[in-house]
C-alpha cells in the first residue's frame, strides 16, 4: 500500500517547486492526494507476467581467492537451457549489471547487494536460447561510473599482465575473467569506454557496437542515449559469435530504431581476406596528441600497428577531427545529469515506451537509504553535481549537450566519408598502478581521464572496436577502430585479417595461450 503524503509534508513538497499552500488549501489537497494514492493502490495490485526462458539455474557461490587472482568474478554460477544452438558449449561471463533471473546482481555496489532480479535481460535470454551457459557474473566499477577498475565494492580488478595495476573499467571483470579456463567469452557495457578500456588493459578484444544494435533491456544503465552492451573475447571469431547471438531489434528497447540492421558477423569474420588491400584507414591526429593526454610511448606503439596494417595492404593516412577534443566535455554533461535523472527515476527514468524494471526502483531506494555512504566518490560527486544542476538550471546543460550530439556525430561522419575506419589509441596510457593512497580528487579524475578517446563514440553511436595489437614494456595497448554506423561486421573483418596475419600482443607471461589455469572448470553451488 502506498505511503500517504502527510499534511505536514504538503508544504515541504510544494516548496521544492517554489510554491506554497495556505491553510485553507491544505485540507483540500489532503483529499486530492488521497484520491491519487487510492488509484496507485489499485495499480499496485496488478502485475505483469514474466516469461523467462526455461533454464537450470544454480545460484552458485562467491569465488575463492586462489581461483580468482585478478578479482574478476563476483559470483560463479551456472545457468543453461540445454538447447542446441550456435553457442552450445560456450561459457559466458556477464557483467554484474546484466540481469539473470534468480542470480544476485549488485552493479559493483553495496547499494544493490540484496537485489535478485526476477527476469532475464534480453541479452541473457538470447545467449541462453543460443545454447550458451552463463558461468559467472563479473566485477565492475561501482554503478559503472569510472574507467579506473578500482571502485567496486568488491575491491579492484587487477591487470592480468601486472597485478600491481588495475584492469580498467567499468567492465574490468569481463576483461580479466577471459584469462580463466572456466570462461570463454564475456559481455561488458559501455557508456564512456567501459568495454574498451578494460579490453585494452587486459589485452583482449572489446566491441562497443553501434548504438541500438544490441538491446539494453534488463541491464542497469547510466543514460539511454549512451548505453551500449557488447562482446569481449580473446579472438575475433569468438567476439563475432557472441555479437551474432545478441544483436537485433527488440520491441521493448527504446534505444533501437525500427529496422535495426544486422549482418552475419560470423560469416564476415570467416570470409575476411588474407590482406587489407583496398581498406582505407584514417589515423585521427587528435587521438594521438597531448590534448587527449596520450603518452608518447602509447602513441608510438599504435603507430607501429598502423604501419603493420599498411604492410598488409591498407591505405593509412592521417586525418583531423577537431571535434574529438570537444567531445569529452559534451559527453560529460550528459553523463552527469543523465545518471542523476536515471537514479532519481529508480534506474528506469521516464517518458519512454518500452519495458521498465519496477523491482530495480525499489531496490535502489532501499539500498541508497541503507548504504548511501558506501557509494564510490565518483558516484557521490555525480549525484551532488547532478542534483545541483537540476535544481539550479532545470536540465539546461543536459539539453545543451544533447543538442550538440548531431554536430559531433556529423564530424565523425565527415571524417569517415573518405575512409573505411578511423584509428587511434584506445586509452591514453598503460594500465594504472593500483594506489589506494591517492588523494580522493586525484583518484576520481584519474578514473575518468582514461576515457578521452573512448567517450566520444558513446555520444555519436559509432561502432568502436579495440584490438590487443600493441604493447609498451610488456603491458597491453589497445588499438581502436571506429566505423560508420552499423558497419560492425567490417571492423570485425579487419581485426580478423590482422589477427590471422600478425597476431595479438603481448603474450601473457609464461602462457602461450595467454590464459592461466586459475578458475574451476565447473562452478558449483
Amino acid at each position: 500500500m502506498l505511503r500517504r503524503i502527510r499534511r505536514g509534508e504538503l508544504n515541504e513538497l510544494a516548496r521544492e517547486w517554489h510554491f506554497t499552500l495556505d491553510e485553507s488549501e491544505l485540507s483540500e489537497y489532503e483529499k486530492l492526494t488521497e484520491y491519487i494514492a487510492s488509484i496507485l493502490d489499485r495499480l499496485d495490485r496488478r502485475s505483469v507476467a514474466i516469461a523467462n526462458v526455461q533454464a537450470k539455474r544454480d545460484i552458485g557461490r562467491e569465488p575463492q581467492p586462489h581461483e580468482d587472482p585478478y578479482n574478476a568474478i563476483v559470483r560463479w554460477c551456472s545457468v543453461s537451457t540445454g538447447l542446441e544452438g550456435p553457442l552450445t558449449g560456450v561459457r559466458v561471463g556477464l557483467k554484474d549489471s546484466i540481469a539473470i533471473a534468480g542470480i544476485p546482481m549488485t552493479a559493483g555496489s553495496k547499494v544493490l547487494r540484496a537485489f535478485i532480479p526476477d527476469r532475464d535481460s534480453v541479452v541473457t535470454r538470447r545467449l541462453l536460447e543460443a545454447g550458451a551457459e552463463i558461468v559467472a557474473t563479473t566485477n565492475m566499477d561501482n554503478l559503472a561510473f569510472s574507467g579506473g577498475g578500482d571502485t567496486s565494492a568488491y575491491g579492484p580488478t587487477l591487470c592480468p599482465f601486472d597485478t600491481t595495476r588495475t584492469a580498467g573499467g567499468s567492465s574490468g571483470g569481463s576483461g580479466a575473467a577471459l584469462y580463466y579456463d572456466g570462461v570463454d567469452v564475456t559481455v561488458g557495457c559501455d557508456q564512456g569506454g567501459s568495454i574498451r578500456v578494460p579490453a585494452a588493459w587486459c589485452g583482449v578484444l572489446g566491441l562497443k557496437p553501434t548504438h541500438g544494435l544490441v538491446p539494453y533491456v534488463g541491464i542497469a544503465g547510466i543514460d539511454q542515449t549512451f548505453d551500449h552492451a557488447g562482446p569481449m573475447a580473446r579472438t575475433t571469431a569468438a567476439a563475432a559469435r557472441l555479437l551474432q547471438a545478441m544483436a537485433g531489434l527488440h520491441e521493448a528497447d527504446p534505444r533501437q530504431r525500427a529496422g535495426v540492421p544486422t549482418e552475419d558477423y560470423v560469416r564476415a569474420v570467416a570470409e575476411a581476406p588474407e590482406h587489407l588491400r583496398g581498406v582505407r584507414i584514417g589515423m585521427v591526429a587528435e587521438g594521438f596528441g597531448d590534448a587527449a593526454g596520450t603518452q608518447p610511448a602509447v602513441a608510438d606503439a599504435v603507430r607501429g600497428t598502423a604501419e603493420r596494417m599498411r604492410e598488409l595492404g591498407a591505405e593509412v593516412t592521417e586525418v583531423s577531427v577537431p571535434a574529438h577534443l570537444e567531445a569529452g566535455d559534451i559527453a560529460f554533461a550528459g553523463f552527469i545529469e543523465g545518471m542523476t535523472a536515471l537514479v532519481s527515476g529508480g534506474g528506469n527514468g521516464y517518458a519512454w515506451a518500452g519495458e521498465y524494471w519496477p523491482e530495480l526502483a525499489i531496490a535502489l531506494r532501499e539500498g541508497l537509504a541503507a548504504f548511501g555512504d558506501e557509494l564510490s566518490p565518483q558516484v557521490k560527486l555525480t549525484l551532488i553535481c547532478g542534483l545541483h544542476l537540476r535544481r539550479q538550471y532545470f536540465g539546461y546543460y543536459y539539453a545543451k549537450a544533447q543538442n550538440l550530439r548531431p554536430w559531433l556525430r556529423a564530424a565523425y561522419d565527415q571524417a569517415l566519408a573518405d575512409v573505411d575506419c578511423l584509428l587511434m589509441p584506445t586509452t591514453p596510457g598503460v594500465p594504472h598502478k593500483h594506489d589506494p593512497s591517492l588523494p580522493l580528487s586525484e583518484h576520481v579524475m584519474r578514473g575518468w581521464g582514461v576515457l578521452s578517446n573512448t567517450a566520444p563514440t558513446d555520444m555519436t553511436g559509432h561502432p568502436a572496436l579495440t584490438m590487443p595489437a600493441a604493447e609498451v614494456d610488456g603491458l597491453p595497448v589497445g588499438v581502436m577502430l571506429i566505423g560508420r554506423h552499423f558497419t560492425d561486421a567490417k571492423l570485425l573483418a579487419i581485426a580478423q585479417t590482422y589477427e590471422r596475419a600478425v597476431g595479438w600482443l603481448p603474450h601473457h607471461p609464461g602462457d602461450p595461450r595467454s590464459r592461466p589455469a586459475a578458475a574451476p572448470e565447473v562452478p558449483v553451488g
